[in-house]
């Protein structure tokens, strides 16, 4: 037999699971197509040409940004306003839009022809806040008062009322047992469990730079382990990595057709996966006290045009009705999402138990438990530098990286190349100095990022020659 036969042999059982299950997802997508086409399309509302502009810059997918246009201007109608066209800009990830929104600002310093920044997690907006670019927004009271100000010490929203949680966002790993069960791989329960051997070349991961939710995720497994062992786990988990990938939500995409067997992963795409394969197939794992809950936030930029407007939308998402968006399967009860189910999870506790008949998931967030003590300030301060780093040590040279990781990976944990490989290139307390102070100089940046990448090229050859 020659090698080419029978590598092709050995792949054919990998191959015959994805094409099953590629099969299915091609089903559910085209009767999904079908459904949004022929259901409740005519409910949608009117705009006639007049109609004022909102702008929002966002990384939503499409199905919010339908859902929350399509609610909120019958929302504005039953309160005897006019109807608005939401303007959605797409500029890339949560990542993309804040290089946006400072570039923009250093051209025009009193606005931006933007009116919201929407989605993106926590600490974007505590960044944003922080550098002046954000509108104080008052939220009545009636509203406010249905939503604690934190959840396991994690901000839902600015006490100053410069940004607000429209929902939490919880983390973890999807997997697809299908895959897991042929091949005979371990599931992952907990982050450090992706860095196992038998899974390499199994995970997927997004690209940190490019996915605020898979930056979170890095950020959460760095404050769980602890900068060290976090950045062990980071190592021997990128090494595992098929490739990264642009978009998070590429990431579910990948595990549900067997592309790869498991994944960091947000919970909203996790369930909605779920939701769209049928039978038993995939399995979602919250890393038991080792994850975190965080709001997804919302702000009105400075200098907003639509300011009002802004404030009113905001109002909306942050009211029992906008919640219901989130939550509530579709075409269930009145107020629920029409065309797309978002899975979601709201920011008002009491809202977990009086729609559970409604909602795909069961489990109410404040409840849980967690031992990891998240602080956000120091996740917001280095977010761009630990970017950095993890994209010119692990990212922009994966290939090197993770065939370095297949030659050490089962050796112990003494052997020297496998300690080489783990090699932190910079302290926590060097990294947080730089995060700062320096990182601001983009010349001083761009020599910093040349170290680190020669730096990793050369432990990495190191260990292939």
């Amino acid at each position: 037999m020659n090698i080419t036969s029978y590598n092709f042999k050995r792949i054919l059982p990998q191959i015959a699971v994805g094409l099953f299950v590629l099969f299915i997802i091609a089903a559910v997508v085209f009767l999904n197509k079908f459904t949004y086409k022929n259901s409740s399309s005519d409910n949608s509302v009117s705009l006639d040409k007049s109609a004022e502009v909102l702008t929002i810059l966002s990384p939503h997918w499409e199905g919010i940004r339908v859902e929350f246009q399509n609610a909120f201007n019958k929302w504005r109608i039953s309160k005897g306003k006019n109807p608005v066209k939401i303007n959605w800009i797409d500029v890339g990830g949560t990542s993309d839009i804040i290089k946006y929104i400072r570039s923009s600002f250093k051209h025009s310093s009193e606005g931006i022809d933007a009116d919201i920044f929407f989605g993106g997690g926590t600490e974007p907006y505590i960044t944003l806040a922080r550098e002046n670019l954000l509108t104080r927004t008052i939220i009545s009271e009636n509203i406010l008062s249905n939503i604690p100000p934190d959840i396991f010490g994690q901000p839902i929203y600015d006490t100053n009322g410069y940004w607000y949680g429209a929902a939490l966002s919880g983390f973890g790993i999807l997997y697809n047992k299908v895959v897991m069960e042929k091949f005979k791989l371990p599931i992952p329960k907990t982050w450090n469990d992706l860095s196992m051997p038998p899974l390499r070349t199994w995970v997927g991961s997004a690209d940190p730079r490019k996915s605020g939710s898979t930056h979170m995720m890095y950020e959460i497994i760095l404050q769980a382990y602890g900068w060290k062992t976090g950045m062990w786990t980071i190592a021997a988990l990128s090494g595992n990595i098929r490739s990264f990938t642009q978009s998070a939500s590429t990431v579910p995409k990948d595990i549900a057709v067997g592309e790869t067997a498991a994944g960091l992963c947000i919970d909203q795409y996790a369930w909605s996966t779920m939701e769209k394969i049928s039978g038993d197939r995939l399995g979602f794992a919250l890393p038991k006290g080792l994850t975190v809950v965080t709001a997804d936030g919302i702000a009105v930029l400075k200098g907003a045009p639509q300011a009002a407007i802004a404030a009113d939308f905001i109002t909306f998402i942050l009211s029992e009705a906008g919640q219901k968006i989130w939550m509530l399967r579709k075409n269930t009860i009145p107020g629920s999402p029409e065309k797309f189910q978002l899975n979601k999870m709201p920011v008002w506790p009491s809202l977990f138990s009086k729609y559970e008949k409604y909602t795909y998931f069961t489990d109410n967030p404040f409840l849980w438990k967690s031992s990891v003590k998240y602080s956000s300030p120091k996740s917001s301060a280095r977010w761009g530098i630990l970017n950095d780093y993890i994209g010119a040590v692990l990212i922009d040279p994966h290939k090197k990286c993770a065939d370095a990781w297949a030659k050490v990976c089962d050796l112990p944990e003494t052997n020297s190349m496998k300690i080489l490989f783990l090699e932190n290139l910079i302290s926590e307390n060097e990294l947080m100095n730089f995060a700062t102070n320096q990182y601001r100089d983009n010349r001083w940046r761009a020599k910093l990022l040349s170290k680190w990448a020669n730096e990793a090229r050369s432990k990495y050859d190191e260990i292939l020659k």
